[in-house]
């Protein structure tokens, strides 16, 4: 296990993109909370706190990569493609859902193969094994692509990281593992989960790459995925990466997680907003001012909020097709 000591490799243009899509991800988020707060959106699992591994890791992917992303993943789903109001679409359940044709609670169950996003599923870490199947699946075609799979530390403690880190390992597959470990599963802190909170030090153990990372430091996690990918692509096999973040808001909004975080920690992960540590490494290049990047966030938020009212009058889903797609 090592910890990347590896300078940024960004252009500014590159940077200024993943700076936009972390205000995007963050507008959604703020939004989709009003909404839940209002009574016209059933459920959020926020992403904030966790933008700026989501973004990094997944602009490093090419165009015939695929994402393997658990159900905290809406900054990923962005940098892929997914637009504002296609998100709304599935916060509102609508017909035109292009993830789930409004089916499933926003962001938790849903695909997009048109933008390679494989699907998503509730149920904690059982897409690590199909992150490997379809790893497993390029290289014997041969088609030189990379898949990226995201997960919490939870995840890490369940027989199916075990077994789909394990099997990516023994056949050398061309697969990216991202641990983003905000050291809560749901509410159980991670000293209660593990003895060692280093979730990459478990790499030695597979025979494959690991390191940990900040995760709040946008450049280093761009040029640590950027390096496991091409070390996949390239034939020498997965990397475990431990991106640590903070949790800024709640599990999801059925969590209260004032019942079991201190007001001084809480406060303590507000001070690690990523996209706040990002804007500021940016002003300090004068690669953006600090007007021009409040600007960008306030047009995102703007965005967000007429994104949602266009959604929330498109058509519902017919009631004949409910049992459309479903073969059992």
């Amino acid at each position: 296990m090592a910890t990347t000591t590896r300078a940024d490799t960004g252009t500014r243009e590159e940077y200024l993109n993943l700076h936009r899509w972390m205000c995007m991800a963050k507008a959604l988020d703020d939004r989709m909370h009003i909404l839940v707060k209002q009574g016209r959106a059933p459920f959020v699992g926020s992403s904030r706190g966790h933008e700026g591994i989501q973004v990094a890791a997944t602009a490093a992917l090419g165009p015939d990569d695929w994402l393997v992303p658990h159900y905290r993943a809406l900054a990923n789903a962005i940098v892929r493609g997914l637009t504002m109001k296609e998100w709304m679409l599935a916060v509102f359940a609508k017909a035109g859902d292009p993830l789930s044709a409004g089916r499933n609670l926003p962001g938790g169950c849903y695909s997009y193969h048109a933008l390679k996003i494989a699907p998503v599923s509730q149920v904690v870490a059982s897409w690590i094994p199909k992150a490997a199947g379809i790893a497993y699946a390029a290289k014997l075609r041969g088609d030189g692509s990379v898949t990226l799979c995201t997960f919490g530390d939870g995840a890490t403690s369940m027989g199916e990281f075990h077994e789909g880190v394990n099997f990516a390992a023994v056949h050398r597959l061309p697969v990216v593992f991202v641990c983003e470990n905000n050291s809560y599963a749901i509410s159980v802190p991670i000293r209660l989960q593990m003895a060692n909170p280093n979730i990459a030090e478990r790499a030695a153990g597979y025979g494959i790459s690991g390191l940990t990372i900040d995760g709040t430091d946008v450049p280093k996690c761009y040029a640590a995925v950027q390096e496991a990918v091409a070390r996949a692509r390239s034939g020498e096999g997965p990397t475990l990466i431990e991106a640590k973040v903070w949790r800024i808001n709640s599990h999801t909004s059925e969590d209260n997680q004032g019942k079991y975080r201190t007001k001084e920690e809480l406060a303590e992960a507000a001070r690690h907003d990523p996209i706040v540590r990002f804007t500021d490494w940016l002003v300090e290049r004068r690669w953006i001012t600090a007007e021009g990047a409040a600007e960008v966030q306030a047009t995102c938020d703007r965005e967000a909020s007429d994104a949602a009212d266009w959604a929330e009058q498109q058509p519902d889903p017919l009631p004949e097709d409910a049992l459309k797609n479903v073969f059992a």
